[in-house]
């Protein structure tokens, strides 16, 4: 019996190695695009015009670093207006947006609460813009991040361009947690952009063609991440999404376990979904080539393997729990002074464990890439020992509850 149970176990080890080392592969393939090359000067007049709308929901406390880091873009004042829409705040919000009114290239709205998804068609019914793009009111870009995005544009085919998302002030162990997780992210939105594989753009400083919108509509609810869902739309209609690397944007990571939870349920929760009830589609569907094939399929199943192995780790952690119970319970509790020694052969090769030091060593490599990409030279520090020892003991937590609002068809709260 043991051995039938096993089959699974080396299937789903399998189809995560196989799925990293096409990463790498990639990677390695493509790594000309990596370089780490800075945005080279435009022509005087050749600065597409860009609209970006910041909605913004009781942010009282953020919103003004926000408007602020936009106002401080290196680009051309004459060709960027920012919307402020007002999603029917109960704070002072809309007080600290009329403050910024005064620069001509800031219009501030005001309308009652409707999600993000109201406000940020609200903004876009109003641009006249080449480009639109959005930044969550809890966020900040670098100087540069909308001349590195724009210059993506000039590919007349690339329909959007997302932003490298990094975690501002990592100041606590969850937030430290994040920061390396995003580095993960980074790495593996650039790699999916090779491929035309990205299903989503974050929104944190997401940039559109404004004729996207006209062609496929604007935003909807999409089971609370509308970014998510415009992604796959775009994706839908064969709209290629590119991303920008060396763009950084900032955000404001939960602080709170609990927020962490809430966050992360909304996410995954939204992203099975859209998947699962509006494209499941595109799953192994050539049409969509790499995207269909390979990229959203492993991503819903991946989920699901992620549990199976967590389930397989507390099994594990039980049964060696028990077996020390039974051990001291016959023999005593004997204590044993000194250094712990570590004999390399005593390492367990057998071919299962061989794939996980492969998969744990691979993580390593999508972690490291990921932090010279954003940070453009090789920063280890104890951030990477919290994500690869304490991001597996507390990610099931949400993605038990997504699976279980999948089955349950319940709603995700924002907050």
């Amino acid at each position: 019996m043991s051995g039938l149970f096993s089959i699974p176990v080396y299937v789903l080890l399998f189809l995560t190695l196989y799925f990293e080392v096409f990463l790498i592969y990639t990677y390695f393939e493509h790594r000309h695009s990596f370089r780490l090359t800075s945005a080279p000067p435009r022509r005087p007049g050749a600065h597409p015009t860009v609209t970006i709308i910041v909605p913004a929901w009781n942010e009282e406390h953020t919103l003004a670093g926000t408007v602020n880091s936009l106002l401080s873009l290196d680009y051309p004042e004459d060709r960027l207006q920012i919307f402020i829409i007002d999603d029917g705040s109960t704070d002072k919000t809309y007080e600290v947006a009329k403050k910024f009114q005064e620069p001509p290239r800031v219009r501030v709205f005001s309308k009652p609460n409707g999600g993000k998804h109201t406000a940020m068609n609200l903004g876009i019914s109003w641009a006249t813009s080449e480009l639109v793009g959005c930044l969550d009111a809890d966020s900040f870009v670098a100087p540069n991040a909308l001349r590195e995005i724009v210059r993506y544009f000039d590919e007349k085919d690339v329909m959007a361009v997302t932003p490298s998302v990094q975690i501002h002030d990592p100041n606590n162990l969850l937030r430290r947690i994040q920061s390396t997780e995003y580095m993960i992210g980074e790495f593996t939105r650039k790699v999916f952009s090779r491929f035309n594989g990205l299903y989503v753009t974050p929104g944190p400083f997401s940039i559109y063609r404004k004729r996207v919108f006209d062609e496929i509509g604007g935003f909807v609810h999409g089971f609370g991440t509308e970014d998510m869902e415009m992604a796959m739309r775009m994706q839908a209609n064969r709209m290629r999404i590119e991303n920008a690397h060396t763009a950084l944007v900032f955000t404001v990571a939960p602080k709170t376990f609990r927020a962490l939870y809430k966050q992360r349920v909304r996410w995954v929760s939204g992203f099975l979904k859209n998947a699962f009830f509006n494209y499941r589609y595109m799953f192994f569907n050539k049409r969509y080539g790499n995207l269909g094939m390979l990229t959203m399929p492993f991503a819903f199943i991946s989920i699901f393997i992620a549990l199976f192995f967590y389930g397989q780790y507390v099994e594990l952690l039980a049964n060696s729990i028990y077996e020390r119970y039974l051990q001291y319970s016959a023999l005593g509790i004997h204590f044993h002074l000194g250094w712990p020694r570590f004999d390399w052969f005593s390492l367990d090769l057998e071919f299962r464990h061989l794939v996980v030091y492969v998969l744990f060593f691979s993580t390593v490599a999508f972690v490291l890439t990921g932090i010279y990409m954003t940070k453009r030279r090789l920063h280890l520090s104890r951030n990477i020992v919290y994500f690869l020892f304490l991001y597996g003991l507390i990610a099931p937590f949400w993605l038990i509850r997504s699976v279980y609002n999948l089955l349950a068809a319940k709603e995700a709260k924002w907050r």
